[in-house]
Parts: C-alpha cells; structure tokens; sequence
C-alpha cells in the first residue's frame, strides 16, 4: 500500500488565499470543525487549516487533527471533480474526540460542501 502525499500545490500558503475563502465561502459547521470552501481560482483542490493553542494546549495534540484533516483530504479530493478551496477551522472540543469520528465529521463536510457548490 502507497502512502499518498500532500504536495505544496494542495495547501493554501498565501494570506491572498485564505482571505479569498474567507470572503465569501459557502459554510459548513458541527460539533467539531467549521469549514469554509470556495470555488478555487488553481486547478486541483486546496486545504488549509488554522489549528491553534487554543484547540489543544499541547503541539501533540495539535498535530494529531491535523494528521486526521490532512487524510481526510487527500482520500476525498485526489484528483476528483471541481476544484475547490477549503479552510478547516476545528472548535475546542476537537481536542477530546477519537480520529474516527473527526473522520467521519470530516466526511459529512467535504459531502456538504460538495453538494452545495455544485447545486
């Protein structure tokens, strides 16, 4: 088994970006993350996340939701339909939950997000 990559050209790196999704994005929130998605201006999905000491005071912890959004990511939109850029913003009580239900959290936003840009 292949272990996929997360490449520069995935990851929202400018400010320009993120205030571009920021804007005007089409949102979708839960107990666990607020996601906003826009359209994106780049061939090929992008991500970005803002996971701060507030989360998690630990960088373990920390880390670990973004190991989870990052995989997430990449199993949903390597090479799939529409591109799109996606900001990830989890809530405090993140930190507490198991990997498998932020999965699937995760999942249920990337499939909000999806039907909406494209309806």
């Amino acid at each position: 088994m292949s272990r996929a990559v997360f490449t520069r050209k995935q990851k929202l790196t400018k400010p320009i970006d993120f205030k571009r999704v920021f804007k005007k994005p089409f949102v979708s929130t839960d107990a666990c993350f607020k996601v906003l998605a826009r359209p994106g201006a780049e061939p090929g999905s992008r991500l970005g996340m803002a996971v701060s000491r507030q989360i998690d005071k630990k960088a373990v912890g920390r880390n670990r939701i973004k190991r989870v959004i990052r995989e997430s990511f990449r199993q949903r939109f390597s090479d799939r339909g529409a591109p799109l850029d996606i900001v990830v913003l989890p809530r405090r009580e993140t930190a507490t939950v198991c990997n498998k239900k932020l999965f699937r959290s995760l999942q249920s936003h990337w499939s909000r997000l999806e039907s909406r840009l494209e309806g």
